[in-house]
Formats: C-alpha cells, sequence, structure tokens
C-alpha cells in the first residue's frame, strides 16, 4: 500500500466526502472508501467487511486494518473459516489476528445481533453491539460512526492525547462516557457532530484523514 506525501490543503473537503461514504454505508450496504490524497487507495466495503474492520483495528495500526479489509472484497466473509481470517488478519500485519479471527468469525455468524443493533438508537445500538466479543466500547462506536451515526465518540489514544493538549485527562475504559461527554460539549460548541470532529482530530494528529 503506498502511503502517498501529499497533504490535504482542504481537510473539510475529505472530511465531508467521508461523511458521505459513511452515510451510503449504512443506507446501501456498501459504499467505496476513497482514502486520496492520503493513501493511494480505494476499497469497496460493505457492512459485514466494515465490522470485520474495526474489529482488526483494536491496538493496531488503521493501514493493516485497510490493508485486511481490502483483501476481503471479492471474498465473502461467511464462507471464509477462522483460519482464513486469520491468514488474512497475518499478512496485513494485524496484531492479534488469532484472537481478532475468532472475534470477527462469531460476529459474522451473529449477525444478527448487528442488525437487531441498527434498528434502535445511537446508545441502545452500542449497548446491543456490545454482547458481540471483541466490540468494547471504542469498536462499537467506530463501527456505528462508519455506518453513518454521528453521536457518538471514538476515543482512541490520538482523541485522548488531543483531550489531554487541552488539559483534559482520562483513563480508559473507565471514563469512556465522561471523555465521550466532553468530546460533546466541545462539538457542540465548534457546531459539529462528533464524527466531523473526530475526523478533525485525526487531521490534526496524524495529518490523514482515514476513517
Amino acid at each position: 500500500m503506498y502511503v502517498s506525501s501529499l497533504r490535504c490543503s482542504e481537510p473539510v473537503n475529505v472530511i465531508k466526502r467521508r461523511l458521505e461514504e459513511f452515510e451510503r454505508l449504512g443506507k446501501y450496504n456498501k459504499t467505496t472508501f476513497d482514502f486520496r490524497p492520503f493513501l493511494d487507495l480505494e476499497i469497496k466495503a460493505t457492512i459485514e467487511t466494515e465490522l470485520a474492520f474495526c474489529i482488526s483495528t483494536a491496538n493496531s495500526s488503521a493501514l493493516s486494518g485497510l490493508k485486511f479489509q481490502k483483501s476481503l472484497e471479492d471474498l465473502s466473509l461467511n464462507d471464509l473459516s477462522v483460519g482464513e481470517i486469520e491468514r488474512l488478519l497475518k499478512e496485513a500485519k494485524v496484531r492479534f489476528a488469532t484472537r481478532k479471527a475468532k472475534y470477527i468469525k462469531v460476529a459474522i455468524d451473529k449477525f444478527d445481533t448487528v442488525e437487531r443493533a441498527l434498528k434502535l438508537d445511537d446508545f441502545d445500538a452500542r449497548r446491543e453491539l456490545l454482547k458481540l466479543k471483541g466490540l468494547g466500547m471504542k469498536e462499537s462506536s467506530h463501527f456505528l460512526r462508519n455506518i453513518g451515526i454521528k453521536n457518538l465518540a471514538i476515543v482512541d489514544r490520538h482523541i485522548l492525547r488531543w483531550l489531554e493538549r487541552k488539559g483534559y485527562r482520562f483513563k480508559l475504559p473507565r471514563d469512556y462516557v465522561k471523555a465521550e461527554d466532553t468530546l460533546r460539549k466541545i462539538a457542540k460548541e465548534k457546531s459539529l457532530t462528533l464524527s466531523e470532529l473526530d475526523l478533525m482530530i485525526w487531521f490534526e494528529m496524524t495529518g490523514r484523514i482515514l476513517k
């Protein structure tokens, strides 16, 4: 995967495009993510592969997760064995591949839990997803944001470091909801959704807008 040396001069436009991609995924169960100019990469995603992506990125890099999701484009997750998922995770250099392969397989096999969650409001949807192994608060929020839900925060290490710069200190997982409430307050002050704020913080902290 080639990482572009370009830096976007108009991050707001890229954020707008990404949010539109999220909404299409949630509405139509498919979308194409275009990561230019930050990565020379497009990924054809479904809700199922997006769930697998979000599980794969826990304690691992976003780039590895994207490489893993790219490898799923022409495959049926339902037909893959745990071993086959593990091999793809390892090829993408995703950390904890053995454990995550099992989590992904169970999540796909129990996709009725996901479908049930998607009929609920934001917070109830997240609570329902927490029933699946491998989906904590961050991963559940990540998945729901990536299918168009805008009112949940993805509190990861980049977000925590950004909050520390603003004078806020939180310890996860204990303070997840407190950190989210703080981010919600900041977003409101800036007239942003939590989804917009998250992508803006990622751009500020990493120089990229991924997902």
